[in-house]
């Protein structure tokens, strides 16, 4: 099985992307890609619109190469209803689009299937469900919450196995600080294990000290009752420029029981570039770029600019 990170934030955008290669199957997980519009007050900086025009051409080139694409559920970093032919002649595993399922993403979800029509080869709502194609197996997680709560709607995790290995994606799970989210981690005890990590830029907000105690918790079990050898913790974690602190109980964890923890760029041996978490400090480095410009931006003719 080859596993490879296509988009994160450790590479400079919003994105949970994966492509995953085995003897049977080529899978493409949530094909998205985007952009905090404000952080810290500003809009994105050239060098992130850069990045995420990067990424999504990565995404379009090996989703010509998938054969199945994977959403596991509707917000706009997973998956991109404007670009139809993407599913074109796919076989297409999606989140149930009207059961758990909140308000925005059911639109969503909605909006996607009418505009792919009859593109896809298949379309199979993947809650809860097992895929066999050769002799890799895809089985989805029952629908749980997008984090802490429902208050941002439900995702479904997926796990793909080849022989004895298995990888699995959770999706936005946030760290995994409710049962439910990680028993199925549990349950399909991985090897290889992409986990969204906790969200911490939004603590005490959003989320609270005790959501990420549960989430060290959790973790911490996982590194120690599963067979999971590799940990790729990425996303929502990496909009914090002090990650390592707050996840430094489970580095120790892992240090101490021989497990590895990277992230999406180390583990494609690749330098981090945590843009998102950075923006202060691009701006401050680059001071010349008035912000209007950044804002009138559109389909990255701001890079187009730049480069000339």
């Amino acid at each position: 099985m080859i596993i490879t990170p296509l988009a994160a934030e450790s590479l400079g955008v919003r994105s949970a992307a994966f492509f995953v290669e085995t003897a049977d199957v080529r899978v493409l997980i949530d094909p998205g890609v985007s952009l905090a519009p404000r952080r810290f007050g500003l809009p994105p900086h050239p060098l992130e619109i850069k990045a995420m025009n990067e990424s999504w051409c990565s995404i379009k080139e090996f989703s010509a190469r998938a054969e199945v694409l994977v959403i596991t559920h509707y917000h706009f970093d997973h998956f991109d209803p404007t670009e139809p032919l993407m599913f074109n002649g796919k076989a297409l595993l999606i989140k149930h689009p009207k059961e758990n399922i909140n308000a925005s993403q059911r639109a969503r979800a909605k909006e996607l299937i009418k505009n792919f029509r009859t593109l896809p080869r298949s379309v199979e709502f993947a809650d809860n469900s097992e895929f066999r194609f050769g002799g890799t197996t895809l089985r989805f997680s029952p629908a749980v919450p997008h984090g802490p709560s429902t208050k941002v709607g439900w995702v479904v995790e997926v796990s793909i196995r080849e022989g004895e290995f298995c990888f699995l994606h959770t999706s936005d799970i946030q760290g995994a600080s409710l049962p439910q989210q990680a028993a199925f981690i549990r349950a399909e005890s991985p090897d290889t294990l992409y986990l969204d990590g906790p969200l911490t830029y939004l603590l005490g907000q959003e989320y609270s000290p005790g959501d990420l105690r549960a989430s060290i918790k959790n973790i911490c079990n996982i590194i120690e009752t599963t067979r999971v050898q590799t940990i790729i913790i990425d996303h929502h974690l990496m909009r914090d420029s002090k990650w390592k602190e707050e996840i430094k109980e489970v580095l120790a964890r892992a240090e101490k029981t021989g497990k590895k923890v990277v992230t999406a760029a180390g583990f494609l041996g690749r330098d981090e570039e945590i843009l998102e978490a950075h923006r202060r400090q691009l701006y401050a480095w680059n001071p010349d770029i008035p912000e209007e410009r950044i804002r009138r931006s559109r389909n990255f003719q701001l890079v187009k600019e730049l480069e000339k």
